[in-house]
């Protein structure tokens, strides 16, 4: 799914403003200006002011929606600036799980909701380490799910 795709969505479910975006990406310590945040907020880059939200921004964000969430990890500094590196759809789930302190049967719960049933092997292939043999790739679907599933289950 595509960063601009998943901000979007984050900031419809959890009803974000410029200013929770702001203050998040400050916790993930990633600094953008209020023209960052209409832009990520754009879906396609077709749409006048679209600005493509990079992956260290991303990772950024959701950095800073775990410690929003969560409160800071006493055991863990701050989070520090991401390396550009590549973010996926498995590292945006996986994220949002620690963010929501989800456990697995409420994470099943939820794509129930969305209308998409996993075998027990396929939702723990998503949080394997990529390389690992039982590793599975987080489709586009299952994550749109999760994130519908997140919605429909705050309403």
């Amino acid at each position: 799914m595509k960063n601009n795709t998943v901000m979007i969505k984050l900031r419809q479910t959890f009803a974000l403003t410029d200013s929770d975006i702001t203050r998040i990406f400050e916790l993930g310590a990633y600094t953008v200006t209020p023209e960052m945040i209409a832009g990520y907020l754009v879906g396609f880059p077709t749409d006048e002011g679209y600005i493509k939200c990079p992956n260290r921004a991303l990772i950024g964000f959701l950095d800073g929606f775990i410690v929003d969430r969560r409160g800071p990890n006493p055991n863990k500094p701050t989070p520090g600036a991401a390396p550009d590196t590549t973010i996926d759809n498995n590292d945006v789930f996986k994220k949002l799980r620690i963010a929501l302190d989800l456990h697995e049967i409420d994470i099943q719960n939820m794509l129930v909701k969305s209308n998409v049933v996993l075998e027990k092997n396929d939702f723990s292939g998503i949080f394997r380490k990529k390389g690992h043999k039982h590793y599975k790739a987080c489709s586009d679907a299952v994550l749109d799910a999760f994130l519908k599933g997140i919605e429909l289950s705050r309403s």
